[in-house]
């Protein structure tokens, strides 16, 4: 796991670099970030809000999963993600305007989502993945990155903000497994996860995209096969029935 000596080294010096280099926001971008076919087809089955609350933290997931699928040095992923972690926790006038990622997350911020408190726990989860060989290190990735989904419950208050991170910490750990990485950890903690899966709580329909995923992942891990390639004609078909119907 990742040390707290390494992340206050981390610290030191990206506050060095942070004020002896202006121009360093745009490196902290990672290019062509990760989207599952997924979460591409469920963020289609939610009203125009929900549409536009996917669009944006999905992204800003894609955008620091890149940083750390795509890393060649821990080091410097941690000063990338040290930086995202910073900057969501600025006022948004003292923000890389020309961010889109961050344009992105504003009309969520006008409608009440606390960027820090929200999105900081994914940051930290994804600086976990650097060490995915380490079952804490999975565990912990799986508990903050899942906060991505727990962050939709400013939409639905009546929903049970656990119920959104139970399925969150499953997604996050079935989605890494399914499209991006292996390994002997992370499939113990996927085993374990659906060894049974709970059912899934009753989402209401302005969190269908959400139920959506429950449902996919659930489906997935029931079968136990997570080394056949995923999304047959019937599993897309389930899921648009369930996207139309809630069934």
């Amino acid at each position: 796991m990742v040390s707290s000596l390494q992340r206050d080294v981390v610290t030191a010096i990206f506050t060095l670099i942070r004020r002896g280099f202006w121009w360093i926001a745009p490196l902290m971008q990672a290019s062509d970030p990760p989207v599952s076919p997924l979460v591409t087809l469920a963020s289609s089955y939610g009203d125009a809000q929900m549409r536009v609350w996917c669009q944006a933290l999905f992204a800003f997931d894609a955008q620091i999963a890149g940083i750390v699928l795509q890393a060649r040095e821990a080091m410097l992923a941690q000063i990338r993600l040290q930086w995202w972690h910073d900057v969501i926790g600025k006022p948004a006038s003292e923000r890389p305007s020309a961010n889109p990622v961050l344009a992105a997350l504003l009309p969520l911020e006008a409608q009440g989502l606390d960027l820090q408190a929200a999105l900081g726990p994914v940051i930290r989860g994804w600086e976990a993945a650097l060490e995915l060989e380490d079952a804490a290190a999975v565990a912990e990735f799986a508990e903050g990155r899942g906060a991505l989904i727990a962050a939709f419950h400013p939409l639905a208050p009546m929903v049970s903000r656990d119920d959104l991170a139970r399925i969150g910490r499953a997604w996050a750990l079935w989605d890494m497994a399914r499209f991006h990485r292996r390994t002997p950890a992370l499939d113990a903690a996927v085993k374990a996860a659906g060894d049974p899966m709970p059912a899934a709580p009753r989402l209401p329909r302005k969190l269908r995209p959400i139920s959506m995923i429950a449902r996919a992942v659930r489906l997935d891990f029931a079968q136990g096969q997570m080394d056949r390639p995923w999304g047959g004609p019937g599993v897309f078909l389930g899921l648009v029935w369930h996207g139309l119907t809630g069934r």
